[in-house]
């Protein structure tokens, strides 16, 4: 066995109640990385609500989390607005009951030389990553406070560790997301609410070869110490596992799942 192959579903590696009681929503949770953590848990014992602001992709989700036995709830929002996000969480907590986990997960990306980089272009990225996760953990965050806390879990990116050419709006709004969990982490320990940031690599899904239009090139792997891309259920157990109480005293973390990108290795063969 090497340390780079197919990370194993959490159902092998998780007790079957790790969320047991808990209430999750997951924006971007009907494709990609938010699909496969909304999957996972409810797998775990936690009811979920995902949303995003295509309701085709929430519905099929939903059913799925449904057929696993906890309660779902779909609704559609854009994280670039403030009144839009309140709508979403007065409907989960209307629905489910509550929120005691969040995962920042909405995003945004597309490729272009940043003197092509239109100030729309950039608002529309910004706007998803910084301003969405910062809309809705102020807005979650206002009900956690009053409930006894809970757990934030954004999501971030390798890319706002380095330069990120091409996405200069990607990883500078990732940059934000992660200084912005710090912030909370410190000012929100007092109401029990942790936030830690999860920062994938290189990681296969439809909407990073749609920002790329393709394939990922061969030519990224030389960034990785890891011998393969990474894949959406990579990111899972370590979100899991933030957003658990086995991760009680662990906040204002910054953890990366990204097969050693961050390395930049580059072996003398």
């Amino acid at each position: 066995m090497t340390g780079f192959e197919p990370t194993p579903p959490t159902t092998a590696i998780y007790s079957d109640d790790l969320l047991a009681g808990e209430t999750a929503l997951i924006t971007g949770g009907g494709t990609g990385i938010g699909k496969e953590i909304a999957l996972a848990m409810a797998d775990h014992g936690a009811d979920v609500a995902i949303a995003s602001r295509n309701m085709d992709h929430l519905e099929p989700v939903a059913e799925e989390i449904e057929e696993k036995g906890q309660n779902a709830c779909a609704t559609t929002v854009d994280v670039r607005d403030r009144e839009k996000v309140d709508e979403m969480t007065d409907t989960v907590v209307d629905e489910l009951g509550g929120v005691s986990i969040l995962v920042n997960n909405a995003g945004a990306n597309f490729v272009t030389p940043t003197e092509n980089l239109s100030a729309n272009g950039w608002r529309s990225v910004v706007g998803t990553i910084l301003d969405g996760t910062a809309y809705c953990s102020f807005s979650v965050g206002e009900h956690m406070i009053d409930n006894g806390g809970g757990s934030i879990v954004s999501m971030g990116a390798t890319n706002s560790a380095f330069g990120a050419p091409y996405h200069a709006h990607s990883g500078a709004g990732k940059a934000g997301v992660h200084n912005l969990m710090q912030s909370l982490a410190s000012e929100w320990a007092k109401y029990g609410i942790r936030a830690n940031t999860v920062a994938p690599g290189i990681i296969e899904t439809e909407g990073i070869t749609g920002a790329v239009g393709g394939e990922l090139p061969d030519a990224l792997m030389e960034d990785l110490a890891a011998d393969r891309f990474g894949t959406a259920a990579d990111c899972v157990p370590l979100t899991l596992f933030l957003a658990s109480p086995a991760a009680n005293y662990v906040t204002g973390g910054y953890f990366t799942v990204d097969g050693g990108h961050l390395l930049h290795q580059s072996p003398m063969e």
